[in-house]
């Protein structure tokens, strides 16, 4: 097995999820095999060499693209009346801009905070680069355990999901200003998945919102988001890397920046897979917010690093796919079903986003930005569940209780004038 019969058998499936979805693009299943194919496309016939890549990885790529699959299948043998269900606490209309307006007022209050920061931790750059020294003392700060101030770590994700709410709501005012703040958060962040996530997220939005789940709905609403990332993503190596100690000219440096972001994880997976015994005893990681949480109460219990021990092969590599962690902590075949077990729920998701659920909607459109980044990195497990599980309360809250509340006074029904009874006509 290499990476040739891979990318016939990712083909060969992409075409199949493509069939069994009907067409429709945002079919989890679908996603998933054909990010997949890409990748290892580029892999393929990218002129960056890596270590060599056994058959247990390509076969380990092919299995997890299929049992994925199989378990967004499994969703439709659910009666579809499960989808449907309304739940009146969420169903509701909105009556009022009270919620919209209080959590970008958060975001707006928190921007400054988190600007401070950036400066202060680039204030030591001797490059020019503000960006990149932050960035390089974020790094250096994960490395060593240490944590951010709650809203200032929060708050790129924050802004996130504000911008998806009000484009639920409409493409007003507000969505405008939400998507400004987040833009600026996500840059600040000096990172990219953050700007990736924006992007997907609302093109998967409006897509599900125009009911638009096509190839002609992708052209129309995703064409230009992924334009904007891929322009976002060059300018930004120039802005938060160094790059002072890399030799060669502009498309030297993006090879190296941009190819090695695809294809580096596939080797360092193969690592993993292939010292299998270097990590018998490796910390557990899937719920590592539930063993950070037992810290907090005094409870002695090992702690995953937030940044990964870097591999050599032979470029530096700190990323390992989707598939390592569950790897490690649930060995091959645990591995699998875990995969399957995120294929169901994710489909299962989207199946309830297209009937009309505004919070299905919601988990939808971010949990697309998982599957897109499952080439490079888990954000399913970990520190990426309890960011998914922070973004339910936030819908929950929104939907249930902020787009619920009127705030002031209704000063036509105050002045009115009152009948014989003492009543308001």
């Amino acid at each position: 097995m290499n990476c040739s019969y891979a990318i016939v058998i990712l083909a060969l499936l992409t075409l199949l999820n493509f069939t069994l979805g009907r067409g429709r693009v945002l079919y989890p299943p679908f996603i998933y095999s054909f990010v997949w194919l890409l990748d290892c496309v580029v892999f393929r016939f990218s002129p960056i060499t890596t270590n060599e890549v056994h058959s247990v990885t390509w076969l380990v790529i092919i299995f997890g693209a299929i049992t994925f699959s199989l378990g967004g299948l499994l969703t439709a043998f659910v009666p579809s009346g499960v989808y449907k269900i309304r739940v009146s606490q969420f169903a509701h209309p909105t009556v009022s801009t009270f919620g919209r307006n209080v959590m970008i007022g958060f975001c707006v209050i928190g921007l400054p905070l988190l600007l401070h920061e950036v400066l202060n931790l680039g204030a030591s750059s001797i490059s020019g680069s503000i960006l990149a020294a932050a960035r390089e003392a974020y790094t250096d700060m994960a490395a060593s355990g240490q944590s951010q101030i709650f809203i200032i770590s929060n708050l790129p994700l924050f802004s996130i999901w504000i911008t998806v709410l009000c484009l639920i709501e409409g493409r007003d005012k507000r969505f405008w200003v939400a998507f400004t703040l987040s833009v600026i958060c996500c840059i600040l962040t000096t990172g990219r998945t953050f700007i990736l996530m924006l992007l997907t997220s609302l093109a998967v939005t409006s897509m599900l919102k125009e009911r638009s789940d096509n190839l002609r709905g992708f052209f129309r609403f995703a064409i230009i988001p992924f334009f904007l990332f891929a322009v976002a993503f060059v300018g930004l190596i120039f802005l938060d890397k160094d790059i002072s100690s890399f030799k060669g000219d502009v498309t030297a440096i993006l090879a190296n920046f941009v190819l090695a972001y695809l294809v580096v994880p596939i080797a360092a997976l193969d690592y993993v897979l292939t010292h299998a015994g270097d990590y018998a005893h490796a910390i557990h990681h899937t719920f590592e917010f539930v063993f950070r949480m037992l810290s907090l109460l005094g409870v002695d219990v090992r702690i995953p690093r937030v940044v990964d021990t870097y591999l050599y092969v032979p470029l530096p590599a700190n990323v390992y796919t989707i598939y390592k962690y569950y790897f490690t902590d649930f060995g091959i075949y645990g591995m699998l079903g875990m995969v399957a077990v995120i294929g169901f729920c994710q489909t299962a998701i989207y199946r309830r986003a297209l009937n009309g659920g505004r919070v299905s909607m919601f988990l939808c459109s971010i949990l697309v930005y998982c599957v897109v980044i499952s080439i490079f990195d888990d954000a399913y497990s970990g520190s990426g569940l309890l960011v998914l599980i922070k973004a339910f309360v936030v819908a929950l809250l929104y939907f249930g209780v902020l787009s619920r509340v009127r705030v002031g006074l209704n000063f036509r029904r105050i002045f009115a004038p009152a009948t014989a009874s003492g009543t308001i006509r």
